[in-house]
């Protein structure tokens, strides 16, 4: 086994070997040149664009800076989606549609058609078959046009609409990931295989036959064993007289267009490790060693989506390659509220050392793609911190309209809404939905009812205004339209600073307040209308001009790249090239 090092610098080698921009490598099915434009799309998940732009300015985010200062920016933000999560927000940046059209209402979404499903019934929304509108990579395949996937959501090779089109090539590491995990006994386990730790010299050896490894302290090291379904990484990150403390990453198998494909991956980039630092309890939780460990952690998710781009860019050399990484949205989860809220330094320290990574991950990116490249660097949503938690479930429950079942979960033949578990939304349960109870002439009056009730609670837990006006589809919620599938929309306020409340789809028990404190966090959700909400987006490089526009819209990317590219969006796309970003041939 090598250490991730050896890997980057065979990876980097063999690119600068092959010429990235020289117009001899692989083409995007093997045996193509290397195209003349060619697009890097990379997704930060989380990156607000309040909180970049205040980096920026410290001079925290140079590669950023150094993007915005030569490319087309949207200076207010980009508009997210409804709700402003990440699974429906990049299916917006997608496809150029809102949720109304796409159907992805949350990281979970309703199962469809509502005739065969329940109001409960609900699948993840990163789902390739959840997104009914077609994808950027989708279109431009349909046109001839060369695309490379390393990892996004929405994307799968073995999605049969993608199925047949020879000039897109997917990765995916979202299938079925285990999570990460803190190790600090003799053994652990992956993939039903036992590997024992032992002390040797200076760290740890780990062993399961065939595979045995040394592991020094503060070092990543992969693990490829072959009953085990993906490469995962271990770092050691305590050891003293009491034990050890090895982080084991994440792993999953690599969805390719190939078994192949899958193969070479796995041998030449490793696995995606996506997420590595998400354990429970949190490693931050102010213990030195551990907050080493979750930024050790990070580097090395930042690390491998870079070696699996480096490794895009030489195998499979598209028009479009397209990535993603889980950051900084996670540390903003964790830590956004204590750093304003509590003006905790720790906190704010962190997230400067996360976002830098990110920043790295994006200056290296641009570095690999050469004068000749351009880049488009997007973020799905803001983020702000809030520190109550509203359970609109259990106001629904007292005034009568939702009941229990003797398990304490949701009896549907005796309840007339929901707050759904699949989007910011209440849905009544009407006989048109599998086991529902209410006539459909009775809808409009179980709604009307829900809704006040939902507001007057708020307002007398939390104060006038805690909740932004509910929002039904097909009314005015400023040029974002949201589904039919859900009845009424609800959105937590923000006061310039704070949201007012996690809407949580929770039922928590009888007796429990309908409001509850917690430690300040930072969330995100509902209407992408609150500014602290707006999301990044940038484009640099040839074919775009140094420009600043406002009023950006998540659906403007799509048809935005599309027309760089040279392509028609699909008919009925909701949004609109920028103009103004784009230079004129």
């Amino acid at each position: 086994m090598r250490p991730l090092a050896v890997f980057l610098l065979a990876c980097a080698a063999a690119l600068a070997v092959s010429g990235c921009t020289n117009g001899n490598g692989r083409g995007n099915g093997g045996g193509h040149e290397v195209p003349a434009r060619r697009l890097l799309i990379l997704s930060l998940d989380g990156l607000a664009w309040d909180l970049a732009k205040q980096k920026m300015a410290e001079g925290k985010l140079p590669a950023l800076a150094a993007l915005a200062s030569r490319g087309a920016v949207a200076t207010g933000g980009s508009l997210s989606c409804y709700p402003a999560k990440t699974a429906p927000a990049h299916a917006t940046l997608w496809t150029g549609c809102w949720a109304d059209r796409h159907q992805v209402l949350g990281n979970e979404t309703p199962r469809l058609p509502r005739g065969s499903h329940t109001i409960l019934e609900q699948r993840p929304g990163f789902d390739a078959e959840a997104l009914l509108a077609e994808p950027l990579w989708r279109t431009a395949a349909r046109e001839g046009r060369s695309v490379t996937v390393v990892q996004a959501t929405h994307a799968d090779p073995a999605n049969e609409d993608e199925l047949g089109l020879h000039s897109l090539q997917i990765f995916s590491g979202y299938h079925a990931p285990v999570g990460a995990a803190l190790v600090t006994g003799p053994a652990f386990s992956a993939d039903e295989r036992t590997f024992l730790i032992e002390p040797g010299g200076d760290g740890v050896d780990i062993s399961c036959s065939p595979v045995r490894v040394h592991l020094p302290p503060a070092t990543w090291v992969a693990i490829d064993h072959p009953a085990v379904r993906g490469v995962f990484y271990v770092y050691l990150a305590k050891l003293d007289a009491t034990g050890w403390a090895v982080l084991r990453s994440s792993y999953s198998a690599v969805a390719a267009p190939t078994a192949g494909e899958a193969e070479r991956f796995r041998k030449e980039v490793g696995g995606y490790a996506y997420n590595a630092q998400k354990v429970e309890p949190s490693l931050l939780d102010g213990t030195a060693w551990k907050r080493e460990a979750y930024l050790a952690a990070t580097r090395l998710n930042a690390l491998q989506v870079k070696k699996a781009v480096l490794w895009a860019l030489r195998e499979h050399p598209a028009e479009i390659t397209m990535a993603y990484l889980p950051q900084p949205d996670a540390v903003l989860h964790e830590l956004l509220g204590k750093a304003e809220v509590w003006a905790d330094r720790e906190a704010r320290a962190t997230i400067d050392e996360v976002l830098a990574i990110c920043d790295g991950l994006a200056g290296d990116l641009v570095e690999a793609m050469g004068p000749g490249g351009s880049i488009a660097l997007v973020s799905d949503h803001g983020m702000a911190p809030v520190d109550h938690v509203f359970y609109p479930n259990l106001v629904l429950e007292r005034a009568g309209l939702l009941t229990r079942n003797g398990a304490g979960g949701i009896d549907l033949g005796h309840t007339q809404v929901l707050f759904s578990q699949s989007g910011d939304f209440i849905v009544v349960n009407t006989v048109d939905h599998r086991g529902g109870c209410v006539p459909i002439s009775e809808r409009e009056a179980w709604l009307a009812l829900a809704e006040k009730e939902i507001v007057k609670a708020a307002e007398a837990a939390l104060g006038s205004g805690a909740l932004r006006p509910p929002v039904r589809p097909g009314s005015d919620a400023g040029g974002v339209a949201v589904s039919a599938q859900g009845d009424s929309w609800f959105s937590s306020a923000c006061d310039g600073v704070l949201l007012y409340a996690v809407l949580s789809p929770d039922l928590p028990a009888k007796a429990a307040p309908v409001v509850r404190q917690i430690d300040p966090v930072g969330y995100h959700s509902g209407d992408p209308r609150i500014e602290r909400l707006a999301a990044m987006m940038i484009f640099a490089g040839p074919g775009f001009r140094h420009a600043e526009a406002v009023g950006v819209r998540h659906v403007d990317f799509a048809p935005t790249v599309l027309q760089w590219l040279g392509v028609e969006p699909p008919a009925g796309t909701a949004g609109r090239a920028l103009e103004q970003f784009l230079e004129t041939k």
